[in-house]
């Protein structure tokens, strides 16, 4: 099962963003690049997005270790002064607060494998602005990527069979460059959905 999670720009309308575009060129990518039939799912980022990777990997039909399997591609936008949507600075923010709070009590016995991937897209619209902010630009998305990570090392330590994988994210410049070029977001979306 995949499932994308989209984030889009601070007072860009969710359904015309780019963030979306790209979560439904990636769903057609992997639908298209699939051998078998998977399902695929679009969602905007919320809070409970986070809780609902692992419950969608561990109620996924389990005949054999393929089926169990799941990827969560989650796709965040930056704009060009490195500002993100709301909900990613609240997500990072509950992340941060949850660290503090985890027990040891929250062992489950139900073996799966789950992927998660990140792409930031920023939105710069020079090549000059690209190279010069690309810190600032990517600044919150590459914390949430981080906030990620470090949920994934809680979550494997706190499990006895499930297994979370944080892959690299990518970061392109969605203004300057399209999916399609070599070594972009195409190839990246193929590489991960395998």
């Amino acid at each position: 099962m995949f499932t994308i999670l989209y984030s889009p720009q601070p007072d860009e309308q969710p359904d015309s963003s780019a963030a979306y575009e790209y979560a439904k060129r990636a769903s057609d990518m992997i639908s298209q690049h699939q051998q078998r039939q998977q399902t695929v799912a679009i969602h905007r980022l919320s809070l409970d997005s986070l809780d609902m990777i692992g419950k969608q990997a561990a109620a996924a039909p389990q005949e054999d270790e393929e089926k169990a399997a799941s990827c969560t591609i989650i796709i965040v936008s930056c704009s060009a002064d490195g500002s993100v949507d709301r909900i990613v600075r609240k997500i990072i923010r509950n992340m941060k607060n949850q660290e503090n709070n985890k027990d040891d009590s929250s062992k489950t016995d139900q073996s799966t494998s789950e992927r998660v991937v990140t792409v930031l897209l920023g939105h710069a619209r020079c090549d000059n602005s690209a190279n010069q902010m690309k810190d600032t630009i990517f600044n919150y998305g590459r914390k949430f990527h981080k906030c990620i990570e470090q949920l994934q090392s809680v979550s494997s330590s706190n499990s006895t069979a499930n297994t979370r994988s944080v892959r690299e994210m990518l970061e392109v410049q969605v203004e300057l460059e399209g999916p399609d070029v070599p070594g972009g977001f195409d190839e990246w979306v193929v590489a991960n959905s395998k």
